[in-house]
């Protein structure tokens, strides 16, 4: 999930500030998604620990473990405890390496305490190193429970440290998400004003699911979707809400009988949002604006120009929402919540919980390790 954000990203128009709620209900809170990762206590694991007979030693100890005894994705832990104790390897990884090495007799699956302090000595003496500088804590090894992976959040490190010691480096943005504090009192109130002309939409038609999607540098209303799977099977909101968007910048599928030439104040686009949406919305929250920034021409574009984070249309190529936020009514399936990876988005924010949901409720795609692009995810209620 990209989580790891300037709060300058977040910076609205000066006109966000004067924006009053109007709201079909009260919507008093804005929930962090998080990844399990960062919702849960670090996982811990076993650990052979020995004794340090002279701490005057450790400066010898330490590069001979390092270089006999690794300790691959450990590198979070300190590797001498608080009460001269001293981290040897992971009871699996070492009891493997043992056997391997032929430093144990017998086949058995796992080794006793014993198994361990001969299989060291014997292993120790083979890699040749200093029999008295080991002897001490080979001998007198023992198990120990330990953080498996980095703390990322204070909490986590509290609780991971007080087990073993451990290397943190605190975060302050992803603290502020953890504490659902990352938006100020004026972007709550432009956020929750969105999120209720979403539920507004819905109310006005039929219950079906509403989507906005915003650009959030200038403050406006790109794109509006309705949910319209009774017309075709994959017309979920977030995926007519993508082709509106499209519509915006000359494309869409399935709307593309309104034109990218629709313009309204500025020159800003209008296509991507039907005007019967908009008279809606307007009738009701009259702080709302509208319009898409026209995209830039292509031959006009320079790569050295455009910035890791600059917005969707002075990155304008194969990705629609670059920078744009989301806003929908009910929480996405696991289909459309891939649908906004592909297309990019910054932020996805919802209301309603479905029983389907691919951003919470069945799984978390925006925390799926292995995409390309991860956005953030809010829950407003």
């Amino acid at each position: 999930m990209q989580i790891a954000r300037k709060m300058a990203d977040n910076v609205l128009p000066p006109e966000s500030k004067k924006l009053k709620m109007s709201m079909e209900k009260c919507l008093t809170s804005i929930n962090t998604i998080l990844p399990d990762e960062l919702a849960q206590a670090v996982p811990l694991v076993d650990v052979y620990v020995g004794r340090i007979g002279d701490t005057r030693q450790i400066s010898k100890l330490i590069p001979e473990l390092n270089r006999c005894l690794k300790l691959p994705g450990l590198q979070h832990l300190k590797r001498v405890g608080r009460d001269g104790t001293i981290i040897l390897a992971e009871v699996s990884k070492l009891e493997q390496l043992l056997k391997r090495e032929g430093c144990v007799d017998g086949e058995e699956d796992s080794l006793s305490s014993e198994d361990v302090q001969i299989g060291l000595a014997r292993y120790f003496k083979q890699e040749k190193v200093d029999g008295e500088l080991v002897e001490s804590f080979y001998t007198t090894v023992a198990l120990k429970k330990v953080a498996h992976s980095q703390p990322k959040l204070r909490w986590q490190y509290d609780e991971a440290n007080a087990y073993w010691p451990c290397k943190f480096h605190p975060n302050k943005y992803m603290e502020s998400l953890y504490a659902n504090k990352v938006f100020s009192d004026t972007e709550k109130m432009f956020h929750q004003q969105i999120m209720a002309a979403c539920l507004h939409l819905t109310q006005q038609y039929a219950n079906n699911p509403a989507g906005i999607c915003v650009n959030p540098k200038i403050g406006r209303v790109a794109a509006v979707g309705m949910g319209k799977s009774n017309k075709h099977p994959m017309m979920h909101c977030p995926m007519v809400l993508i082709d509106n968007v499209a519509v915006s910048q000359n494309g869409g599928v399935w709307h593309n009988s309104r034109s990218h030439s629709d313009t309204g104040e500025n020159d800003l686009i209008l296509g991507g949002i039907e005007s019967d949406y908009s008279r809606c919305l307007q009738d009701k929250f009259n702080d709302i604006k509208f319009g898409a920034q026209p995209i830039k021409p292509i031959e006009n574009m320079l790569l050295d120009d455009v910035s890791p984070h600059e917005d969707n249309l002075a990155k304008y190529g194969p990705y629609l929402c670059t920078g744009y936020d989301i806003y929908l009514s009910h929480e996405p399936c696991i289909m459309c919540a891939m649908a906004l990876t592909h297309s990019r988005v910054r932020r996805v924010f919802f209301h309603h919980k479905t029983n389907n949901g691919g951003l919470g409720s069945l799984t978390k795609v925006h925390c799926a390790k292995g995409l390309n692009h991860h956005y953030e995810v809010f829950q407003i209620v």
